[in-house]
Order: structure tokens, then sequence, then C-alpha cells
């Protein structure tokens, strides 16, 4: 079949969540029945929402149930630690505290925070976890997008230019004046390699997550196919991922502009934000997706090689070491040559591999 790939077509991201979800149901379908299935067990699905996402989490083996009941308790726990967005949860206090007020994190929060300030410096503010004035300013935030004045952008960014953490002992730390943190391009990957870590002291065979489009995958014993996401047609696959030895959790996390998004005076603006200009990111990819067994980082490395554009983003994973297959808006994939014979182009998609 083939498919027509018009990035432009689609309404606002706020009409998109349905067909998302659906697409989600979709695709975890397709990772069960592209894997090389010897038997069949105890197969249960989860679907919820949370992250301001669909959830789907499949799982097989004589504990399924149970395993997804502690799924659904650890994600609504972690939700609540990470999200600066929800009331009275550690990130938003963080986001209320001072010198003369610091706060206590729960040590999952301290520990992703310390790991996402730490990669902000390593990518020279590519990956910026004082986004959130930004997100607040284009009202991705509050679920109400537009383009915002100058002078509320140059506010905006001067707030994060100028903000700063500061880390303290036993889990405790504080902004700088005008801070705001964001979590939500760590968090999911965060929480994907936390909920598969709990599960996988059930017994079980086989473990699905996928959280609005971070997959994290184990099998006992088995290979598994992986579909990603045709950025232009996102009913579709851009691709299909042969993952081999899943008995090793694997995560495949993709980044892009092309679900949460915007159109004004006939303009596109995307979620991820560019904090060295405050405005959405301008870049020549359509989505970037990092395969690997760390699901924080390849979130947080998903999101950076989207916004560094294609030539700069093969050069710092080829520096890095990274798995990654980057669309370009020219309909070519650009995969690390590390996945050579892992990767099949669908759709009429055209394979290019770098060193």
């Amino acid at each position: 079949m083939e498919y027509i790939r018009d990035p432009l077509r689609r309404k606002q991201c706020v009409s998109r969540m349905t067909g998302l979800f659906i697409f989600l149901v979709f695709l975890s379908f397709l990772i069960l029945n592209l894997s090389a299935c010897k038997k069949k067990t105890n197969k249960k699905t989860l679907q919820l929402f949370a992250m301001d996402t669909y959830v789907t989490i499949t799982v097989e083996g004589k504990d399924a149930q149970e395993a997804l009941d502690e799924a659904a308790r650890l994600i609504t726990n972690l939700e609540n630690q990470l999200s600066s967005r929800k009331e009275n949860t550690p990130i938003s206090r963080l986001n209320a505290s001072s010198e003369n007020a610091p706060v206590t994190l729960p040590a999952n929060a301290y520990d992703l925070l310390e790991r996402a300030w730490r990669f902000k410096e390593e990518t020279e503010g590519v990956f910026d976890p004082r986004v959130a004035p930004l997100m607040d300013a284009w009202g991705f935030s509050s679920g109400d997008p537009h383009v915002p004045s100058k002078e509320e952008i140059d506010s905006a960014l001067s707030r994060v230019e100028e903000g700063g953490i500061c880390f303290m002992a036993s889990c405790q730390a504080y902004v700088l004046p005008g801070t705001k943190i964001d979590l939500g391009g760590a968090a999911k990957g965060y929480i994907g390699d936390e909920v598969m870590k709990a599960l996988r002291k059930y017994s079980l065979s086989r473990i699905i997550l996928d959280l609005g489009g971070n997959i994290t995958v184990w099998a006992e014993n088995d290979d598994l196919k992986v579909g990603i996401v045709d950025p232009g047609l996102p009913s579709g696959l851009c691709a299909v991922l042969q993952l081999s030895e899943c008995d090793t959790p694997h995560s495949v996390i993709t980044s892009g502009a092309y679900e949460r998004f915007f159109e004004e005076d006939g303009i596109r603006y995307g979620h991820i934000m560019d904090t060295r200009t405050g405005y959405p990111v301008i870049t020549d990819l359509m989505s970037a997706t990092v395969i690997g067994k760390d699901g924080a980082l390849g979130d947080m490395m998903s999101t950076t090689l989207f916004a560094m554009g294609r030539e700069k983003a093969m050069s710092w994973a080829s520096q890095k070491g990274i798995d990654c297959v980057l669309c370009d808006d020219n309909g070519t994939l650009w995969i690390s040559s590390s996945l050579k014979g892992k990767i099949d182009a669908e759709n009429g998609w055209k394979i290019k591999y770098f060193d």
C-alpha cells in the first residue's frame, strides 16, 4: 500500500489525541505480531492516560494482571513526582523554592533532575530543563497554544537564561529566582525504565511499554520488531527495526513535532523549544529516534538530535556512539551504520547510512 506523506495536512495537536490513541494501540499490536513468537501465554493489556499522553502496556505470563496493577500504580506515583504541571508535586514545589526555602525531593526526582542538568551542560543548552517559562508563554503547558508577543518571549527567555538550580546534600535543592523546571524531555523515558525494572520481578515472558510513542520492550529468549512512526503520516510507519537479544530491555525513543503542534497564520509551530532563541526549533528533521538500553538518556538524546538538525545531529551521534534514525524533510532516513541489516524502510522512505 502506498502512503501519501503530507506533514501539513493535520489540525492542531489537541484534535489528534483520539487518533493518536488508536494508533498507539495499533503500534503495540504491531510489535506483538511482528515478533518471533514461539507460543502464546496469558496476555493482558492496560491502557491509560498519563503524562499528557496515552499509555499502552502489554505483558504476557503467569503474573500478567498483577504486573499491570503494579505498572498503573508506579506510573501514577512517578508522574506525581516528576510533573511540573500538577499542583503540589515535588517539581512544582521546587519551582516555588528559594535559597532560604529549599525543598527535599524524592530520590527519583533528584536523580533525574541531576541527570537532566548534566545533559544540558553536555549539549551546551540544546537540551535544557529550564524550558518551562517558554512552554508557558507559547501556551503548550495550558493546552492553549498560540504565538506570544515578542515581549512575552523576551521575558520568558530571560528567565531561562538567568535560571539555575542549586543541588544540596540529602536530596535538597532550590532554584534561582525566576527559574521554572520542566522534565518533560526526560520523564517518559525514565518512567519507562522504572516500570520495566519493576515488572521484570514478576513471572512474565514479554513486556511491551508504549508511553506515548516511547517504546521499551523485553522478551524472554526472543527477538522483536518495532515500528517507527512515519512523521508525515503518523497512522503509518517509516521503518521497522529488528531488535535482537531482547532478554535485555531495549528502548526506542522518538522525538518530533508531528503530534504536538499548532498552526497560526499559515505557519506551523511545534512544541520543542529552542531555549537559545525563545521560539520552537527550526530543523530539517521531522523526527529523531534513538535506540538503546537507557530510556531516560534516549529521551533526552532524541530531543537533542531533533533540535540540532541533520548535519549536526549526525556528527554528534557519531561522536557519542548513538544508534539513531533521523527522518529528514526530503523523505530520507539517515541511519547509524551500526544498524545495518536491522532496519527496513516502509512507505517509500529511502535509507542512507552514516558513520
